[in-house]
């Protein structure tokens, strides 16, 4: 007979278990979408005991599995966390009973084979696709100088004619930029095979919005906006530099080439150099000049009219796509004086040698350097040190025990 805690647990034919649901989150680029990430992942306990699993034994684990969806090497370097990790992200979701979210803006780069075998990766769950969208206007810019903070050395007027024109000869960021940028072409690639009612857009909202309008549109869109009020939401948004401080990255790359490899430029340009750094006092913000804006503002009306045609969910507003009016001159985003160069230069510099001073090991007083030299010198005084040494560690180990 059973326990009588378990006596009215109702037989396996009388439950109803729901297909559990992954949300896939493809980008674009520049959408808010390391600002989501980051309230995802600091939140990723509360999610899971509200029955929502974020995935990944790391924070670049999402990262690392586009990378290997993609099989493609990120500016030459092949990290050894990419090879199987998008295989270990799905086993580590498909053992979840709840829904999943997984989310990175590089997805949007896959092309439509590989979009289906990662859906066909997913089968055993009910696959939701996510998109967040922003009005092209703040997007040109905002890619640029992204790409320039992945070292490129593109002028803002080079990438904008290559945008505006594209033909057989277009720069490769520049397809790169519309391959991702697109939304009506990457949200083809992804949802052929699903169901309208399965695709969601979400539209990033315009400037001056509250600033947790767009976690509040995702959430909607993910289906936990029920626990809104138990996420922390507490990340910063990714910052962004002003026009001196993008022009003199540009130089630094032209003067650094490839002389740094891929993860010492991350460490020490991108992230620091760029991100705290200059990131933290921007000068003039980027905008988009208003010669730009007739063809910018033509190429966004086309997307949002192809998005109109279909029956997709829309979180937000289509015409929040179409860029504002424009009410005065933006300063173009080449146009920056040798003062204003030179100002960013010292403020860099500056953190670099706060960034040294932190991350140099104290010297030794130049007594004991001398000492050293003398005792490498003599055979004799070698051994003697040796000794030293070895009681010194000795003494350690005691003390620690």
């Amino acid at each position: 007979m059973l326990p009588a805690p378990y006596r009215n647990v109702l037989v396996p034919a009388e439950v109803t278990v729901r297909q559990p649901r992954v949300f896939l989150h493809i980008g674009a680029p520049k959408t808010g979408t390391t600002y989501l990430q980051n309230v995802l992942w600091r939140n990723r306990d509360a999610l899971r005991q509200a029955g929502v699993l974020y995935p990944g034994l790391s924070k670049d684990a999402q990262f690392h599995a586009a990378m290997d969806l993609r099989q493609a090497y990120f500016q030459e370097h092949l990290n050894p966390a990419v090879p199987g990790a998008w295989e270990r992200l799905v086993a580590q979701a498909r053992g979840w009973r709840g829904d999943v979210v997984i989310s990175h803006e590089l997805f949007s780069m896959l092309d439509v084979q590989v979009a289906r075998d990662a859906l066909a990766h997913l089968g055993w769950a009910e696959v939701h696709l996510v998109c967040t969208a922003r009005d092209l206007a703040r997007q040109v810019p905002a890619v640029w100088q992204e790409d320039i903070k992945n070292r490129q050395v593109l002028s803002f007027g080079e990438f904008t004619r290559e945008l505006s024109a594209p033909g057989p000869a277009t720069h490769y960021l520049a397809n790169l930029f519309w391959q991702m940028q697109d939304i009506p072409r990457v949200l083809d690639t992804w949802a052929a095979t699903l169901p309208p009612e399965c695709v969601h857009l979400v539209t990033v909202p315009p400037a001056g919005a509250a600033p947790d309008e767009l976690w509040s549109r995702f959430s909607q869109a993910i289906g936990i906006n029920s626990i809104g009020g138990e996420i922390d939401l507490g990340c910063e948004p990714n910052r962004s530099m002003g026009i001196a401080e993008t022009n003199l990255l540009r130089r630094l790359n032209l003067a650094l080439g490839d002389s740094l490899d891929w993860p010492a430029y991350d460490v020490l340009v991108k992230d620091f150099l760029a991100l705290s750094v200059m990131g933290a006092h921007p000068s003039v913000p980027l905008a988009l000049p208003l010669a730009d804006h007739e063809w910018v503002g033509q190429r966004a009306r086309r997307m949002v009219d192809a998005l109109s045609a279909r029956n997709w969910r829309i979180i937000g507003d289509l015409d929040e796509l179409i860029p504002a009016p424009v009410e005065q001159h933006s300063r173009h985003p080449d146009d920056t004086t040798d003062g204003e160069l030179a100002d960013a230069a010292v403020h860099a510099l500056a953190g670099l040698l706060h960034w040294a001073r932190d991350h140099t090991p104290p010297r030794q007083p130049a007594w004991r350097r001398g000492a050293v030299r003398i005792s490498q010198r003599h055979a004799s005084l070698r051994q003697l040190r040796r000794r030293y040494l070895a009681v010194k560690a000795r003494r350690g180990i005691h003390r620690s025990r």
